[in-house]
């Protein structure tokens, strides 16, 4: 009798298990995907898996027009080659009925060239424009494409019925200034007093988000941490570009713009530093990103950090050096969050060498 009892509260415990790790939301990231005309694998088993969760979020993390954004004249070639590249991802998500949202990188900004930030707003209004048409997803009217106006934010979107927090954040605005192409700053503000805003917003933001309980995700393109390209030192050319005259001469007339992507980069090392000082004050914050185009995790104080840029390229991990828990460059994919209803979250990275999931780990 007594083993009837220890048993049947066994099965009782599995069944609870099973239903408190039921998926209330999906959460997609892909980043990077703006390479062909047409869409590669990534976007071909991203639309696959859309179908299967049509009320999924969906996060573009930037670098969605390669190389320079949505260059061109009106109706000439070469804009109607950039607006291809949106398409093959738009045109992914055309029937979505959940959220999508969209950020820049710094090929949208034009790779650091004159005429990136107009570009940025530029791209944004086709981006809304063609979400505002379809009248499909839930943020339809204008709340699609972050931060607003070429600015670094932090813009904050509270998806209530899911319970996560949505920050956005722009690194390139800090790394796209040149002496021959300021970046604009709100109302006037100095350069230094946009960044100490932006500081204070980020922190406040971060504060309300962790106390109210939601799930916490800060979107940005850039990483914070990042065992690919562009977290490798590139020494000595680095230090001799920024530290040695006259060759600190191409850095002042912009021709370092790939440098400057790089982390340990002064410019970018310096905003890095200043965000994670901020980050670290608080526990269970999700940080996603692109950039570098492959897919990894990595736990930092209590904080999570997840790349996934092979959204259309693909480059090579330089070592481990920020102790990565998974990593992968084979794969051209991306990662999809389940939130379960019992809080937890896990991870799913999806690669085109199987079509499918390729590895799964939870955020705890």
């Amino acid at each position: 009798m007594v083993s009837r009892i220890y048993a049947f509260g066994a099965l009782i415990f599995l069944v609870v298990q099973s239903v408190a790790q039921n998926v209330e939301h999906s959460i997609y990231l892909i980043g990077d995907a703006g390479k062909d005309t047409t869409p590669g694998p990534a976007l071909l088993i991203l639309e696959e898996e859309l179908k299967l969760h049509p009320t999924s979020s969906v996060l573009f993390l930037g670098d969605n027009i390669y190389p320079a954004g949505l260059e061109g004249k009106e109706g000439a070639k070469k804009q109607r080659l950039s607006e291809l590249k949106l398409l093959s991802q738009l045109e992914r998500t055309e029937n979505h009925e959940g959220y999508v949202f969209w950020i820049p990188g710094n090929h949208d900004w034009k790779a650091g060239r004159w005429q990136g930030h107009w570009l940025v707003k530029k791209e944004a209004e086709f981006v809304e424009s063609f979400y505002a048409k379809q009248g499909t997803i839930k943020n339809d009217t204008g709340a699609v494409f972050f931060p607003k106006e070429g600015f670094p934010g932090p813009d904050l979107q509270q998806i209530t019925e899911h319970n996560y927090d949505l920050i956005t954040i722009d690194v390139q605005w800090w790394l796209q200034d040149q002496f021959f192409h300021k970046v604009p700053t709100e109302n006037g503000l100095t350069k230094k007093k946009m960044e100490q805003l932006f500081l204070e917003r980020l922190d406040s933001l971060l504060a309300r988000s962790t106390k109210s309980g939601a799930k916490t995700i800060i979107a940005a393109h850039h990483p914070m941490y990042s065992n690919g390209h562009h977290g490798a030192a590139k020494q000595p050319f680095r230090f001799i570009l920024n530290w040695v005259p006259p060759f600190q001469l191409f850095g002042l007339i912009g021709l370092n713009r790939a440098m400057v992507q790089d982390i340990p980069q002064p410019r970018y090392k310096r905003i890095r530093n200043r965000i994670l000082n901020i980050i670290n004050k608080y526990q269970g914050v999700i940080y996603v990103s692109g950039h570098d185009h492959n897919l990894q995790y990595l736990k930092k104080e209590n904080n999570h950090y997840l790349v996934s840029g092979a959204g259309s390229k693909r480059s090579s991990l330089s070592g481990d050096k920020y102790g990565a828990s998974f990593m992968d460059d084979t794969n051209y994919g991306f990662m999809r969050l389940d939130v379960m209803d019992n809080g937890r979250i896990q991870c799913h990275v999806f690669g085109h060498t199987t079509g499918t999931i390729i590895y799964s780990f939870w955020l705890d």
